[in-house]
């Protein structure tokens, strides 16, 4: 991730960056925590991208990145999935059901979140913790919130959980009342730690 945010960096100070390379630095930034340094060191200023200032050191005065109008309230403790999915351990095998990494990630969500990040990770990448959190983060924080708010489904820690374990579709479907008692455990694991 610092590299990606150094390479942009690096490309800002001699040269003007296009708009993609700066959306795409700026949503992996918000995946893994980094959006304040990012928005920071990019130069930016809100409504536009300027050349960026002379020293990334100093302060910027009207980031790009703005709150949102409805800030969510839900807020998921990204560590608690990492133990309750492999036991913080990166290492861990695939699940018989082909989850991999950390935080244990079907192929199909890694490769739709890896794409909207605008990243190009390989599947045999999500074996690396960094990435493997920094998708983890941008599922749970940027694209459930999203799928919720299209299905109409309140933003909660337990909607979040449920559709993160069981799926937003299913959630969507049959409803949190009909989820499954690994989902059940899941929600209660979480909860309980």
């Amino acid at each position: 991730m610092y590299e990606l945010l150094e390479k942009t960096l690096a490309a800002t100070k001699e040269e003007a960056v296009n708009e993609l390379d700066i959306k795409k630095t700026l949503r992996t930034a918000a995946a893994t925590g980094l959006i304040g340094g990012a928005a920071a060191g990019l130069g930016l200023w809100k409504g536009t991208a300027e050349k960026p200032a002379s020293s990334v050191e100093k302060p910027v005065e009207k980031p790009v990145i703005t709150a949102p109008k409805e800030i969510s309230k839900v807020s998921i403790d990204m560590s608690k999935i990492a133990w309750i999915e492999s036991r913080n351990d990166p290492d861990t095998p695939d699940s018989p059901k082909g989850a991999r990494g950390l935080y244990q990630i079907m192929r199909p969500t890694w490769e739709q979140m890896v794409k909207k990040m605008g990243e190009d990770w390989t599947w045999e990448e999500a074996h690396d913790a960094d990435k493997n959190t920094a998708v983890a983060n941008y599922y749970m924080n940027v694209e459930i919130p999203r799928l919720l708010k299209h299905f109409g489904i309140e933003d909660t820690v337990e909607n979040r959980l449920a559709a993160y374990n069981w799926g937003a579709g299913n959630l969507n479907t049959l409803g949190i009342d009909k989820a499954p008692q690994e989902t059940v455990d899941y929600i209660k694991d979480y909860k309980g730690m």
